[in-house]
């Protein structure tokens, strides 16, 4: 289980594949395993790049509240812990607020960015939601139910048709798990970049489902159009999870015509800049 020491967290991770790097960063609760249907796409042509944020899977990390802000610095440590100077960043629903903090904080580091079933500020009904499924846990329930509860929110109905809920009746400490899980969700709840993502000049790639209920399309739409020069994709028939097969072909598409030799500091091109 490689980690490596990164600011005050030793952060666990895994590295797949060669070629131009591409740090993926998981959502609210989730882990660097989250991504093993989309790596067979992706690790044929870049060095993939997953990890465990601070608060999930096998990253340790002082037992005290967290900011975006500090997931965002660990993104960007864990690069510098590996020797790359700059990567494409893709991040995935919470993943995607801190991939927004790698950007503004670490604008040299990043060369094209793609932003999937994210947003600026979340929306509260879904804030509600999972507020509602902690306490649930803290009350007796298990993580496994948390876990049914949060996919139920984040898939189509269409998934859900002909299924019925059924528990393996395993026991679980989840104690450890979910206080790091709620660090994560007071850190999402007090993201707001509505003020601050105009001023990334990075291209930039938004991607968003459109039957995704935990952050409803109209949020997609607008980072999108909050973003300079930014493109859209809509993944017809998703949710909030998005099937690698509808997402991993635009996205390699789009990361070839953003090259990260042709990107500067703050998103600049370098090439043009030499040229002048």
């Amino acid at each position: 289980m490689p980690t490596v020491k990164v600011r005050d967290a030793r952060i666990h991770y895994h590295v797949y594949g060669e070629g131009e790097p591409l740090l993926m960063i998981a959502g609210l609760c989730g882990d660097l395993y989250n991504w093993k249907k989309a790596l067979p796409h992706l690790e044929k042509d870049h060095k993939v790049i997953v990890f465990d944020n601070r608060g999930s899977g096998h990253t340790e990390a002082p037992d005290a509240p967290f900011s975006m802000e500090d997931m965002g610095d660990d993104a960007a440590a864990l690069l510098d812990a590996l020797g790359v100077a700059r990567a494409h960043v893709l991040g995935w629903s919470m993943g995607g607020n801190v991939a927004q903090m790698v950007a503004l904080r670490h604008p040299d580091k990043v060369g094209a960015l793609v932003l999937m079933s994210t947003y600026m500020k979340e929306p509260d009904r879904s804030r509600f939601a999972i507020d509602a499924m902690m306490h649930s846990v803290r009350e007796g329930g298990s993580l496994e139910t948390f876990n049914m509860m949060m996919q139920a929110w984040c898939s189509t109905d269409a998934f859900y048709r002909g299924r019925t809920a059924s528990w393996s009746g395993l026991q679980d400490d989840c104690k450890q798990a979910i206080e790091g899980f709620a660090r994560q969700k007071k850190a999402l709840d007090d993201f707001d970049s509505r003020e601050l993502v105009g001023e990334m000049m990075m291209p930039t790639l938004v991607v968003h489902g459109t039957e995704d209920i935990m952050v409803p399309p109209r949020y997609g739409e607008d980072l999108y159009r909050s973003i300079n020069d930014a493109e859209l994709l809509w993944i017809e028939g998703a949710g909030h999870f998005l099937p690698p097969s509808g997402w991993t072909g635009p996205v390699l598409e789009f990361l070839s015509k953003h090259p990260l030799e042709e990107w500067g500091p703050s998103g600049s091109r370098a090439k043009a800049d030499q040229s002048e």
